[in-house]
């Protein structure tokens, strides 16, 4: 775990993956600095090693480009998209709502506008413009700054800042500093800013809902599935740890084959191990939401789908 690998701070105590390291944390204090720290994290994840000058000064090593790369192109897929539709899959409405934000600040759209290189590199150009600005431009910095906390509150804090959470429990003490540095860019740029993150449409909707049971097996996949509706980032290695305490057998292939494949050998205990997860899951959102609210409206979801879980086993 990042955390238990993490560097003490002055008191002993381990220094979670969320509080960057003081030689490192100087780096997003200036404009120009958030968007050098921006621009890097985005070659880093999108498996560009950089300059050795520069992963010192991030204090990033060679190994810790690979597990980074490792983490998104094995465990968690960094596509917006992914986190932000109702179905869970790459593309859709929400890769287009990106997209047409590219658009409405006259940038080129890329190849995968909703990918996590592609949004951070976006981020950093804004940044450096941002800071670019001379004096007396004020409706000009006005614009620049909408365009950032925009994109920032809209199209990356919404999923990147759980998924990040996700990502310090996976990977490992290697990548414990990129997470780090792009937690501690997110937080930055929001605590300069008064304006809270909007919520999700969807809490309007979870607030007014019932707890209802879940139906079968393809209701629950379905659920479980999408970030967006359960509230939890499930990456496959959550689910061969889930069925090897169950004893169970695990397919290769997407998780929706996998989760199939395991409802097929033990639903009810399947179940309740999955259950267990989210409210794990939920637990770790809310202690940290005190840094970032959005991770509140990520337990709420995570809680509910506990609830759920309970009440489709309950009659049993």
């Amino acid at each position: 775990m990042a955390n238990e690998a993490a560097q003490a701070d002055k008191e002993g105590q381990p220094t979670p993956a969320h509080r960057v390291p003081a030689m490192t944390r100087y780096m997003t204090t200036t404009l120009l600095a958030q968007a050098e720290v921006a621009i890097a994290l985005a070659e880093i994840s999108e498996g560009v090693v950089p300059s050795a000058a520069l992963l010192d000064a991030l204090g990033i090593d060679r190994s810790g480009c690979e597990a980074i790369n490792a983490l998104l192109v094995s465990e968690l897929p960094p596509f917006a998209s992914i986190y932000l539709s109702l179905d869970g899959n790459i593309g859709g409405e929400s890769q287009a709502e990106i997209a047409g934000f590219y658009r409405a600040i006259s940038v080129k759209v890329p190849p995968n506008p909703d990918y996590l290189s592609s949004l951070l590199y976006l981020l950093g150009q804004i940044i450096k413009k941002e800071a670019e600005v001379v004096d007396g431009e004020t409706a000009r910095s006005r614009a620049i700054e909408i365009a950032k906390l925009t994109l920032l509150r809209q199209h990356i804090a919404p999923w990147l800042v759980p998924y990040l959470q996700r990502a310090e429990q996976i990977a490992g003490a290697d990548a414990s500093v990129w997470i780090a540095l792009t937690l501690d860019l997110i937080a930055s740029i929001l605590e300069s800013s008064e304006v809270p993150t909007p919520k999700q449409p969807i809490d309007e909707d979870l607030d007014q809902s019932q707890i209802e049971s879940f139906a079968n097996s393809v209701e629950f996949i379905d659920w479980i599935t999408s970030p967006l509706l359960s509230g939890v980032i499930v990456a496959p290695s959550d689910l061969v740890s889930i069925a090897k305490s169950l004893g169970l057998a695990t397919r290769i292939g997407r998780k929706r084959f996998v989760l199939e494949g395991l409802f097929q050998q033990g639903g009810r205990e399947l179940l309740a191990a999955i259950g267990q997860f989210v409210a794990e899951q939920g637990d770790l959102y809310l202690s940290r939401s005190s840094e970032f609210e959005v991770l509140q409206s990520w337990s709420k979801r995570a809680i509910i789908t506990h609830k759920r879980v309970l009440a489709t086993l309950a009659p049993y």
